[in-house]
């Protein structure tokens, strides 16, 4: 079997199951069930290390795994360009501290035959990250992992995804992974400046404009805020994940909560994050 190793430092997310599960338990802690007869067909993640943004990718996790189980989880990453094929990971298994987790190998060959693909390669966060949330939410899930460039092919990825998951007779989760306007000197961009003014920027207007479109379930709009305002790294991997649950049902998205790395470490360079579940 050909499993992948962990490519990501502790930095990221724990090194152990013990410390893995003793940081999710206080991440979702707390945390309300989506309301009695919500349907859920996914989300958007945010991808930074789990000191950052880990609470709220685990609380879309979570309130997902509450309302169903299903048999293939996608994370759909990105950090790709719009010249860029999308990303197939094609390993069979995944190590996570949490014990491997399998891939959906049966989705390979028919995304193939739909679309190009190109193999993906390792040490990318953006899927990474995720796995021990995916391994802990949904225990008996196997994961289709993909990057999804910043194009039109983002979309029709979703869309191909979804199609096979209906021939093939399985219930799953589409989940996009993308963080939102990387600001300042660290990321080489600070168009407003520095200070509170720059943050009030980045949440009310750079990424807000981001985050309406996500809610509007608007895909194309999405990637093109992404290229045109900077709004967001792996807007392909969220749009592929908004198509796909599309296809699949789902009618509206519920923001769950929206924050910046300034919130928790305040600094002249700084990140947004969004977490959201699709619902039909």
């Amino acid at each position: 079997m050909r499993v992948r190793s962990r490519m990501l430092p502790p930095g990221w997310y724990p090194a152990s199951n013990s410390a893995c599960i003793a940081e999710i338990d206080k991440m979702v802690a707390g945390v309300q069930p989506l309301p009695s007869g919500t349907k859920v067909f996914g989300g958007i993640v945010p991808h930074a290390g789990w000191y950052f943004s880990g609470k709220l990718a685990a609380r879309i996790f979570y309130l997902a795994a509450k309302v169903t189980q299903p048999q293939v989880v996608m994370v759909c990453g990105g950090h790709l360009g719009g010249d860029s094929p999308p990303l197939l990971v094609t390993d069979e298994a995944w190590e996570t501290p949490l014990g491997d987790l399998p891939l959906a190998t049966e989705f390979y060959e028919p995304l193939r035959k739909r679309m190009p693909l190109r193999e993906e390669y390792p040490g990318d966060n953006t899927i990474e990250v995720q796995l021990p949330l995916v391994k802990h939410f949904f225990p008996n899930a196997k994961v289709l992992a993909l990057r999804g460039p910043q194009s039109q092919a983002a979309i029709a990825l979703g869309e191909a995804v979804a199609a096979i998951a209906q021939e093939l007779k399985v219930t799953l989760l589409a989940f996009g992974s993308t963080d939102l306007t990387h600001y300042g000197p660290n990321y080489g961009w600070a168009p407003k400046g520095y200070g509170p003014g720059a943050v009030k920027w980045v949440k009310e207007v750079n990424d807000k404009k981001f985050v309406d479109l996500a809610l509007k379930m608007d895909g194309e709009g999405m990637l093109k805020a992404g290229v045109q305002d900077q709004s967001a790294c792996s807007a392909g991997g969220a749009a592929a994940a908004v198509a796909a649950a599309k296809k699949l049902g789902a009618t509206k998205t519920h923001l769950v909560d929206y924050y910046t790395s300034y919130d928790i470490m305040p600094g002249d360079s700084f990140v947004g994050y969004m977490g959201m579940v699709m619902e039909g």
